[in-house]
């Protein structure tokens, strides 16, 4: 890619352009070791990439073998074990959306950056609730319709999404990190929010100790599909931009951080992402027993992902 596919920005969340470079990084999961600059604002903090690729350039670095795109299927003959995984994720994400539908006697959920809409099919498993997706692309769903039947899936962006009737949860499961205007992003939301809306979010730690430990192969910085990496202070700040405020933060959340500290091993082993990871199996679930406690930590540890949940200001 050449230096005219790329565009300058200023930070995302204050909207001054005071960048200081921090770090050079090739991009992630990627065949092409090109490098890619991440900058700290100078005066809100906030960690974000710039020069940034142009959106309609963006998706030569979602190709076929893309990991989150394969899913199971990537471990080859240990398919089956990687699913049981990834169930275990989607129920857990199910569990904190129910917690906060209870809260509020909630009935609709809106899931941003939807993807594969495993998560609300792990809703659906609890009748009477209207369950809605919505992203970019409609790859996650367009040759399974049968299997989505009952959810209202959309292809569309974020910001220009409408509804009849506003939404009782609304989560981002790793999807903030990729918005190109995540303050737009999120004051659109109040759209379609009333007053006891809860917002889910879930994104990397820019804090976290895994960071520290990978320096430019972390997987959190996903260079170069990440746009902005947040500490727990410039989460609540973009949040509190965007017209939300930060009711609980946690310093953990769904996602398995064992696996990314794992996928940022094997980017600084240099593995070849556009291959089965069948053969890297046995040491994966080994590696996984092994640091089992002191993954057990993560309640008081950064480890690497953080999750959120805010409510419109009143």
């Amino acid at each position: 890619m050449g230096s005219s596919d790329l565009q300058h920005t200023a930070c995302l969340n204050c909207g001054q352009d005071q960048p200081q470079p921090l770090l050079s990084t090739p991009a992630h999961m990627y065949h092409k070791a090109e490098p890619f600059s991440f900058v700290q604002c100078g005066h809100c903090g906030l960690v974000y990439l710039n020069p940034q690729v142009a959106p309609e350039q963006l998706g030569q670095y979602y190709p076929d073998y893309y990991v989150p795109y394969r899913g199971a299927a990537a471990w080859g003959k240990y398919h089956k074990i990687a699913a049981w995984g990834l169930a275990g994720t989607d129920k857990k994400r199910a569990q904190k959306a129910r917690q906060q539908l209870r809260k509020n006697e909630g009935h609709r959920v809106l899931d941003v950056g939807c993807g594969h809409p495993t998560f609300l099919e792990a809703l659906a498993k609890k009748p009477g609730l209207t369950l809605t997706g919505i992203d970019f692309l409609d790859t996650g769903w367009r040759e399974e319709p049968e299997r989505w039947q009952g959810m209202d899936l959309h292809e569309v962006d974020p910001k220009a999404y409408q509804s009849d009737a506003p939404f009782d949860v609304i989560t981002m499961w790793h999807y903030l990190e990729h918005d190109y205007d995540p303050k737009t992003t999120l004051h659109h939301l109040l759209n379609v929010s009333h007053d006891h809306t809860r917002l889910i979010i879930e994104v990397p730690d820019y804090d976290s100790l895994s960071r520290k430990r990978y320096g430019q192969h972390w997987e959190g910085w996903h260079a170069p599909r990440h746009t902005a990496l947040y500490t727990q202070q410039t989460l609540s700040d973009v949040l509190d931009r965007s017209g939300w405020q930060v009711e609980k933060a946690y310093k953990y959340g769904t996602m398995d951080v064992y696996a990314l500290w794992w996928m940022s091993r094997m980017e600084q082993k240099g593995l070849d992402w556009t291959q089965s990871l069948e053969s890297e199996f046995p040491t994966f679930l080994a590696g996984k027993i092994l640091t089992m406690p002191f993954f057990s930590l993560q309640p008081w540890l950064r480890l690497g992902v953080q999750l959120v949940v805010a409510q419109p200001k009143k």
